[in-house]
């Protein structure tokens, strides 16, 4: 996400959703209410400080990208150039960093440089600062990786290999060690686009197709049969964070539920690909962002755990996210539900069908 002016329509977005003030709102969507406390859905927020998880302080963060990636006018995208350079930009820019100084530290910085040379630093066909610049996909792209790397080898990970497997029917991006130790391969995908703002809507951008798309194909390239857990990972590029609406994500992995009454129901014949054949190899999907405020970021991450995986991955992995997972026959969101509504609230019930006495019980209640 850009800083500042795409921030603040964030907050105008949300001002309007739930009628508080620009404050209130500013707060809200750092997972803060209005005295300044973490509060989302009842339950304190589990988002990330990026000055928590830093590696190198600030300013040496900007100097690095800057003596990694050359000057600005090395960069023919107008976007990247502009972000390079613009103080607005310097948080992103000192984020990035971070990233860069992750994958040097773990040895991997030769090969995603080459991959941002041969891939974002090529002309660019669009003309001025447009935020669907092809250049700026591929950049956000090829530093995927390193930011999922950056980000969970600073929440107890450690790390195992970069592009350990590569280039033939399976495709592992990354693999590292759990908390608790276990290999764990990683498929990282950075799908969509953030679009333009025309008459205060989204044109071209924010395709919910596009990120299930990205997941269906990241488990086509994951290991069959694991040997071990396997995750997906997801860095939408967008302006609205994808942790905050997932349910692009909700209803084709967990299923389509049903609202009887006051009770949620997910009927068998209603759930998503985690309860269907040729899934099983997958232990979840992870959605992680980063929300720019004024003057602060937060890493945002929502898991969705398979309950069927051959190889289950566990919530105590993922300190700082909200993780869905299935207990017994519920449902249950860890550190809280994420943002927008997503039709799985906590409680929903893994059901073969609706049971009658629910239907019942609206019958009685009219």
């Amino acid at each position: 996400m850009t800083a500042g002016r795409d921030l603040k329509r964030l907050i105008r977005r949300r001002m309007q959703a739930t009628g508080k003030s620009y404050s209130e709102a500013h707060k809200a969507l750092l997972g803060e209410d209005e005295r300044g406390t973490a509060k989302q859905h009842e339950a304190p927020s589990p988002a990330l400080d990026v000055d928590a998880l830093a590696r190198i302080p600030k300013a040496d963060a900007l100097q690095y990208v800057d003596a990694i990636l050359g000057t600005p006018e090395r960069w023919p995208s107008a976007l990247i150039s502009y972000r390079l350079t613009s103080d607005f930009q310097a948080p992103w820019k000192a984020e990035m960093g971070q990233w860069l100084r992750a994958a040097a530290d773990f040895g991997f910085l030769d090969q995603v440089l080459h991959q941002l040379e041969t891939q974002a630093r090529r002309p660019s066909k669009t003309k001025g600062i447009d935020p669907n610049d092809e250049r700026h996909l591929k950049l956000h792209q090829h530093l995927a990786a390193a930011r999922i790397v950056h980000y969970l080898t600073r929440t107890g990970w450690a790390f195992d290999a970069f592009e350990p497997e590569t280039g033939g029917a399976v495709d592992v991006d990354i693999s590292l060690r759990s908390p608790d130790g276990q290999r764990v391969e990683f498929q990282v995908k950075a799908p969509d686009q953030p679009g333009r703002i025309v008459a205060r809507q989204i044109v071209d951008g924010e395709y919910d197709d596009r990120i299930v798309h990205a997941v269906n194909k990241a488990a086509g390239q994951l290991r069959q049969p694991a040997r071990g857990p396997s995750l997906i990972v997801v860095c939408a590029n967008r302006n609205w964070p994808l942790a905050w609406d997932v349910g692009c994500l909700v209803r084709p992995l967990l299923g389509s539920t049903l609202q009887v009454g006051s009770r949620v129901f997910l009927e068998r014949d209603r759930a998503g690909a985690f309860f269907k054949d040729g899934w099983a190899h997958v232990s979840g999907v992870v959605v992680l962002d980063v929300a720019w405020g004024i003057d602060e970021g937060k890493y945002l991450c929502v898991v969705l755990l398979n309950p069927n995986a051959d190889f289950p991955a566990r919530e105590e992995w993922f300190p700082g996210a909200r993780v869905a997972i299935l207990e017994g026959n519920a449902f249950d969101w860890v550190r809280g539900e994420p943002g927008v509504a997503h039709t799985l609230p906590t409680g929903t019930l893994f059901v073969e069908e609706v049971p009658a006495d629910a239907w019942r019980a609206i019958g009685s209640e009219g």
